[in-house]
């Protein structure tokens, strides 16, 4: 290689560190043991789920580099808080309580609450959970939801997958989650030799949104311009259905 061409390489060399050295980074706060939202992927040891691929989308128009920091879904308001993540994305709903700690972005995904429960059990409705023993994972919107029934007692959980299993073993009557979630753990693997089933009925409608600091108004209307952008075309359409498999909402 000639002088000018090896000067040259080092020269578009410098320009690419550089660059990568001087990217915004996003720092994103995550509960990564909620498919299909986020969870780890085993045979490549990467995060993946439909959050993941917003957020990645999401971040790549508005300018920045994701770096995904797993963590308990009732740590990621307080991180925020505390400043230590920039944003939290983890299929959070927005709720007045969270939303007096933190800021949200537009919505992003319209969900709703069903009852896991075992395959025995006789539910129609929230009715029948009054005055039983039920699995909630901590943090979550469907605790909140569970701690308002008369006489309930809640067994907490770090996982929704967790709360399943003790389901399965009659530790617990059954547990109010999201609806999504619910759906996608019984078409998996894991789910076959267990003896769960959803109720068919949706006790609360639900928003999603991305949570950032309160306050952090520029960051906020970054998130929401490229949320705007990826509707608009089309890329939103397309994560959804890869999936959720039909059209998005």
């Amino acid at each position: 290689m000639s002088m000018k061409k090896l000067a040259a390489a080092a020269a578009a060399a410098m320009m690419f560190f550089g660059a990568q050295a001087g990217a915004e980074v996003l720092k994103v706060g995550s509960e990564t043991v909620y498919p299909p939202f986020e969870f780890l992927d085993s045979h490549t040891g990467k995060y993946v789920g439909f959050d993941i691929d917003l957020i990645d989308e999401v971040s790549k128009r508005a300018g920045f580099e994701t770096q995904i920091f797993s963590m308990g879904l009732d740590g990621l308001v307080p991180a925020l808080m505390a400043g230590s993540i920039d944003v939290a994305v983890s299929a959070l709903t927005i709720t007045k309580e969270r939303a007096a700690k933190v800021d949200f972005t537009k919505p992003y995904y319209e969900s709703g609450l069903s009852i896991m429960t075992h395959a025995d059990n006789n539910i129609k409705g929230a009715k029948d959970l009054e005055g039983k023993v039920l699995c909630a994972e901590i943090g979550s919107s469907g605790s909140l939801y569970m701690s308002k029934l008369p006489g309930v007692k809640l067994r907490t959980f770090n996982s929704a997958a967790e709360a399943f299993l003790e389901i399965n073993q009659k530790g617990c009557y059954a547990m109010v989650n999201d609806k999504p979630v619910n759906e996608y753990f019984l078409t998996q693997k894991a789910s076959k030799n267990l003896k769960l089933k959803e109720v068919p009925v949706i006790l609360a409608a639900e928003n999603y949104g991305f949570a950032v600091q309160k306050g952090n108004d520029k960051l906020r209307a970054r998130l929401d311009k490229a949320l705007d952008d990826i509707r608009a075309d089309g890329t939103y359409a397309r994560i959804y259905k890869k999936w959720f498999g039909e059209g998005a909402k």
